[in-house]
């Protein structure tokens, strides 16, 4: 038991590993009463197993109740309703009270039954009450040494209670049976010794099997609750490493400057949509953004204020673009968004909506009011275009074809090749591609 603890705790073996019972440890047993020496650990022994101690508690003193008043019937047989037997059954009514008393109260307040004082209080009224039987029905007097006896070990084996307090009571027990005995009759002195011997036979039997139970119990209690900490301990590792893998998860797919997908995360979930978009037959449409002359802000503000800017771009991308859309990095000052269920107009108009916005937002870094404009390349996915890289290409050249005409605008790219400059309601000519 001691080895098996000591493996569950992670201890040594030898004389440098602590002993997980030994003295000086948390769990370490006092012999004699088998309670742990640590008062902590005793209280969490007594408040884990207090439920389960009043419910033994109550069905001992619920028999034990109703065993004084059954005897009262053999007491009337045998003494008729006369004044020795009126004062047996007001002695048996009166323990049977104070028993009913403590099961009250053990029921309203559970951790009674474990605290040990009240129960050897009922104890010894019991065993008080039990000497007038010598007194009063001294025919039956070899009954009543072996009922003494019976009593005695019960008070280890049946009543739930703490060692010691049982010791004490037991050995209270055979003292007032000693002084009765002593009194009914004279004894001898090898009398006397015989039955001291004989009450402290039920005593020491007792007192060991209880003393085995309880060092049991206790043992297995440091053993469990071992096991419990060793369980936390390996929830929070597990859960440290489900903390660790989403962490690595994130850093493998999220841009660590903008927050969005970085270009390996959103080549991933482009390939699911380009397979639902062919399996429902529904369009979808890529943007490309780049920021126009990003170069100066970084050369005039610095590098900090360029890692500004892209930051509120990508808010700006997670504010006024759907859920549904992806947005990412490509890389630098791009940026792309594709977006499910759309056609090219369709995004095209998004698009321009969004280039407004960002040219309407001042972006404010140490004092400083930026604005920063971008332009836009637009493509729709083709039938044939069975790859990322492909619709990434003729949304650059759209782009490119911007950047070359003016900037701070959206162009689209149409099927036959051809760039296009989106204004909105209305369309402009078709420029060559470049």
């Amino acid at each position: 038991m001691r080895d098996h603890l000591k493996s569950l705790l992670g201890l040594p073996d030898g004389p440098e590993g602590l002993e997980p019972l030994g003295p000086g440890s948390q769990w370490h047993l006092r012999g004699w009463c088998a309670e742990f020496s640590d008062r902590r650990t005793e209280m969490g022994y007594q408040q884990y197993c207090q439920h389960f101690t009043a419910r033994q508690l109550l069905l001992a003193l619920g028999t034990w109740a109703v065993l004084l008043l059954l005897f009262a019937i053999p007491d009337y047989l045998a003494m008729g309703w006369s004044a020795p037997f009126q004062g047996l059954l007001a002695m048996r009514v009166g323990v049977a009270l104070c028993v009913l008393a403590l099961m009250r109260a053990v029921v309203r307040k559970p951790w009674l039954a474990t605290q040990g004082l009240w129960t050897s209080v009922v104890e010894l009224i019991g065993l008080a009450s039990f000497m007038l039987v010598y007194v009063l029905r001294p025919e039956i007097a070899i009954w009543t040494y072996a009922m003494t006896l019976l009593m005695l070990i019960m008070l280890f084996v049946f009543v739930p209670n703490r060692l010691c307090c049982a010791l004490a009571v037991s050995l209270v027990g055979a003292l007032f049976t000693l002084a009765m005995v002593s009194q009914s009759r004279s004894l001898q002195t090898r009398e006397f010794v015989i039955l001291s011997l004989v009450l402290a036979l039920p005593i020491v039997t007792g007192y060991v099997s209880a003393w085995r139970v309880q060092m049991l119990q206790r043992q297995q209690y440091a053993l469990l609750m071992a096991a419990r900490a060793s369980n936390d301990q390996l929830r929070q590792e597990v859960e440290q490493r489900r903390a660790l893998q989403e962490a690595l998860r994130i850093q493998a797919s999220i841009d660590p400057l903008t927050g969005l997908n970085n270009r390996r995360e959103y080549e991933k979930l482009f390939s699911r949509e380009m397979a639902r978009a062919r399996r429902e037959g529904r369009a979808m449409s890529l943007v490309m953004l780049d920021l126009d002359h990003f170069k100066h802000i970084n050369d005039d503000h610095g590098h900090a204020a360029g890692d500004e800017v892209l930051r509120c771009v990508a808010q700006l991308c997670r504010e006024n673009f759907r859920e549904v859309d992806i947005a990412g990095r490509l890389g630098g000052e791009e940026f792309i968004v594709l977006m499910p269920h759309t056609a090219l107009r369709e995004a095209g108009e998004v698009a321009r909506r969004f280039l407004q916005v960002l040219s309407d937002t001042e972006i404010a870094f140490e004092g400083l009011r930026l604005r920063v404009q971008a332009t836009a390349g637009v493509a729709e996915l083709q039938a044939h275009e069975d790859h990322l890289e492909t619709l990434l290409q003729r949304a650059d050249h759209a782009l490119y074809a911007g950047k070359q005409t003016g900037r701070n605008r959206v162009m689209l790219a149409l099927p036959d090749g051809q760039v296009q400059h989106y204004q909105g309601g209305a369309m402009a000519p078709k420029e060559p591609g470049v």
